[in-house]
């Protein structure tokens, strides 16, 4: 009896022996081991908000996946944290720092709710990660840059609208059309640019946005069907909405399948498909009424251009390159060199499909080439390759195989399904050939950081 009576006195001491070997026995004003102390808490937060603020900039601004978990890692890092653990979705992302195996672990969450496409701020902080990893500033001066890039004014609105109806008529003349085909498409994309960002302010979802950008776009060539203009109104459509088509999204969804990242591929694809649904939503509600009103819009199909026009069409799309670059705040010094990647990877497709290869293959192999030049030129300008390579693989996104799917479904067509898929099918190749074309040039970035290191 005795000894059922001692048992639990003595379960208690067997479990205080094994608390204090494993952390030492309590005493008065000893840390409690479960717990950071303080201060080095409020270290290792300040850390993590800062290397997770930098990471939605990234994300927000157009990065993948795998460049802004990258990004975060190397931030904590060079700060002096080399135990963390980072998940990045396409809406937040949560850092964790784990200081051993018997202390908490020191967590934190940023939500991404700016989307803007700023190719000038993720320079920015692809600058500043570069110059922290190499020690040349030090944690509190990188707080201080990352401040201040957040603080940047924004583009003026001017300058942005111009740009993007730059792009719209050099697309414009890139899939063929002539000089009034163009003016009309500059015309257009301005008035579509002016109310994308007049809803955008209220809030409008993107879905609302798309179908009201392509409205105008579409209304734009049945003015000119309504007054018999010698203009191929498919083009001045496709122009117009080229500021509208996803294509640099659709690109980034599947890069992000392939690189490892599923849920946020998925959340970009969805966000592809709702914007394409909107652009179809727009078109097709305007030749309602074209057809409501007698005027009878007449959308053709667009052709492959002879020959003799390439040199002209590789000059758009250089210039169309440069000029989405231009929108989206790439810094001067880089605007040339985009527009010559673009330029580069139009007349590999060009020349490829005039040689009889498939699109696939033709889009696959000038997106190698795209992501091998934009590649090397971030690592000849020590900026971030989005700079060079978004830019470059613009005139290779299939905006006429969407605009010709949207088409054949408007009208019934049985090639409808077909050729948005084909369309897919083409954004999966110029992913790869894009991730491709960086993977062999990888190593040698690799080999210049650690001679900086």
């Amino acid at each position: 009896m005795a000894e059922r009576r001692n048992a639990p006195h003595q379960g208690r001491r067997l479990a205080a022996r094994a608390r204090d070997a494993l952390v030492g026995p309590a005493r008065p004003g000893r840390v409690d081991p479960v717990r950071l102390p303080e201060p080095e808490q409020r270290a290792v937060y300040r850390i993590l908000t800062f290397a997770l603020r930098a990471g939605a900039l990234m994300l927000g601004s157009g990065a993948g996946t795998i460049e802004v978990e990258s990004a975060i890692l190397e931030l904590t890092a060079a700060c002096g944290l080399h135990r963390c653990e980072v998940d990045v979705t396409f809406t937040s992302m949560t850092a964790s720092y784990i200081r051993s195996d018997d202390v908490e672990p020191v967590t934190t969450l940023q939500v991404v709710r700016d989307r803007t496409v700023d190719y000038g701020r993720l320079a920015a902080v692809d600058a500043l990660r570069a110059d922290l990893s190499a020690g040349r500033i030090t944690p509190q001066q990188a707080f201080s840059r990352l401040d201040a890039v957040v603080a940047r004014p924004p583009r003026r609105t001017r300058y942005v609208v111009l740009s993007w109806a730059g792009m719209a008529a050099a697309f414009t003349v890139l899939l063929g059309g002539g000089g009034l085909a163009a003016a009309v498409s500059f015309v257009s994309a301005t008035a579509v640019v002016v109310v994308l960002a007049a809803l955008s302010r209220r809030g409008i979802p993107d879905f609302f946005r798309a179908a009201s950008g392509a409205a105008i776009a579409t209304a734009f060539a049945m003015a000119l069907e309504s007054v018999d203009a010698p203009v191929h109104t498919s083009l001045v459509v496709a122009g117009g909405i080229m500021v509208l088509v996803p294509g640099y999204a659709l690109v980034a969804s599947v890069q992000d399948a392939l690189t490892g990242f599923p849920i946020s591929g998925s959340a970009r694809g969805l966000e592809v498909l709702l914007t394409a649904a909107g652009i179809i939503t727009g078109v097709a509600a305007t030749l309602y009424v074209s057809v409501a009103l007698g005027a009878n819009l007449r959308l053709g199909t667009l052709n492959l251009s002879p020959v003799v026009q390439i040199p002209l069409q590789v000059a758009a799309a250089g210039v169309a390159a440069a000029l989405y670059a231009a929108a989206t705040s790439v810094p001067l010094r880089s605007l040339v060199p985009a527009g010559a990647v673009g330029a580069v990877g139009w007349a590999t497709l060009l020349g490829l499909q005039h040689a009889h290869a498939s699109l696939i293959a033709s889009t696959s192999l000038a997106a190698v080439l795209v992501g091998l030049a934009g590649r090397l030129l971030a690592h000849r300008q020590q900026t971030h390759p989005f700079l060079f390579v978004v830019p470059g693989i613009m005139p290779l996104v299939p905006g006429l195989t969407i605009y010709q799917g949207m088409l054949d479904l408007f009208t019934g067509s049985p090639a409808g399904a077909p050729t948005m898929l084909r369309a897919l099918g083409t954004g999966l190749a110029i992913a790869a050939g894009v991730t491709l074309g960086a993977m062999a040039v990888r190593p040698l970035r690799r080999s210049s950081h650690r001679r900086v290191g």
